[in-house]
């Protein structure tokens, strides 16, 4: 009854020819509406919405009009959807776009890709050659690579989102690493103080490090769980070492200058240290120094936030708590080594997020909690044992007995 009446009033007959208007409607509004923000937002949130479900797989060939077909060539995409490319007659806040409409792009590509490589690598084909010009005109042209990097860190975060498979994954990262990573690399060491340009690309190594869908599940013989995480430990190193060489900024500064990426670097070490895809114990045996200094960057960068900060800023809050609830549940041995005023900073951190509204704050505070008071009541278990092993293996806990004995009030105040 719906489709006769539909019939009469539009001329659609059934659920392909809704699809098929849907889509010459989206193809439109991208084609045309370019400079229009707020449609092409809209109109690439209704894409994405529809890339998600059943009715996508029927028109999974729709992107480009041809012979009133519609269908995917990346080559084109550029040319035909100006939000795409690179202008000066775009803002910087218009290249956000990019990011849903590389998910929705990529989930077409996910429903036929299975394992051929030859397909994801045409598809990734104008990423490719993007990539290559900015290597080749690194030191060029300041403000045009920089924005062809922003654009290129928020389609890559895109197609990183919409891959959660294995194989899919792989061929990404087989993709990226090593000759692009550099770059991104590279690209904060130069511009870590331009936030427009070093936000997407921490926002892009966060993706990396998630293991949704346990999509990093690397092979046994694969050192890519490995290699991943001292690219993400290098990235972080260089902007907190960087960042902090700012000095004292303003009120109104600190944020989008400073706390804004901290935070991120923050979400991408959790995702790491809580994606069980790296052997963090292999870094020490072999003598590799990028865990240690990645917790060391974590730690600097901590101390230069006050406590007012953490949890004014939600974003921030949202990230270093979780992070600190991973430490203490797993890596207890480098909270104990810890100076001091450290410690203190933290367990104070603590005290003080256990009464946030944010329930994301006060679980992750309770949980924390929980870790450290575990690990002293276990080491104090202990302590009344006088085999040689007890006592080699309760030395971390015997620090962290120590400090509590000479700042009792720390834990009296939680």
């Amino acid at each position: 009854q719906v489709y006769a009446r539909m019939s009469e009033v539009l001329g659609i007959t059934d659920d392909n020819h809704v699809l098929e208007t849907f889509m010459t409607k989206i193809v439109t509004n991208l084609k045309y509406r370019g400079r229009c923000e707020p449609v092409i937002s809209r109109t690439l949130q209704f894409l994405n919405d529809l890339s998600v479900g059943y009715p996508f797989y029927c028109i999974r060939h729709t992107i480009l009009f041809e012979n009133n077909k519609v269908k995917i060539n990346m080559r084109l995409l550029f040319k035909h959807f100006p939000f795409l490319g690179i202008s000066d007659n775009y803002s910087l806040s218009d290249l956000r776009c990019r990011t849903v409409f590389y998910t929705a792009l990529t989930r077409l590509l996910m429903v036929d890709l299975g394992e051929d490589e030859d397909e994801f690598e045409n598809f990734m084909l104008p990423l490719t050659v993007s990539f290559e010009n900015v290597t080749q005109i690194f030191n060029s042209s300041f403000e045009q690579e920089e924005r062809m990097l922003i654009g290129l860190a928020r389609d890559l975060r895109g197609i990183a989102f919409a891959l959660n498979t294995k194989t899919s994954y792989t061929m990404l990262f087989d993709w990226i690493y090593p000759a692009y990573i550099s770059v991104l690399q590279r690209a904060i060491e130069l511009w870590y103080c331009e936030p427009a340009c070093t936000t997407p690309i921490l926002k892009l190594m966060a993706e990396f490090m998630q293991n949704r869908s346990q999509r990093l599940n690397f092979d046994v013989s694969s050192p890519n769980g490995i290699l991943l995480f001292r690219e993400a430990s290098k990235m972080i190193c260089t902007y907190g070492n960087q960042i902090l060489s700012l000095g004292t900024l303003s009120k109104d500064q600190v944020y989008p200058l400073k706390l804004k990426g901290i935070s991120i670097c923050y979400s991408a070490l959790k995702s790491a240290l809580c994606g069980n895809y790296v052997s963090f114990g292999v870094f020490k045996l072999y003598g590799d120094n990028h865990f240690d200094n990645v917790l060391q960057a974590f730690v600097k960068m901590l101390l230069s936030v006050s406590h007012s900060d953490l949890l004014q800023y939600r974003k921030l809050s949202q990230s270093y708590y979780p992070l600190l609830e991973c430490l203490t549940q797993d890596h207890m041995s480098f909270i104990t080594s810890l100076e001091p005023r450290v410690l203190i900073y933290i367990l104070t951190s603590i005290s003080e997020g256990l009464t946030a509204v944010d329930t994301i704050v006060s679980s992750s505070c309770c949980a924390s909690l929980d870790y450290i008071v575990t690990y002293l009541f276990k080491h104090l278990a202990k302590e009344g044992k006088k085999t040689l092993r007890c006592r080699e293996v309760s030395q971390d806990g015997q620090r962290l007995l120590h400090f509590m004995q000479q700042n009792p009030e720390v834990l009296q105040q939680v």
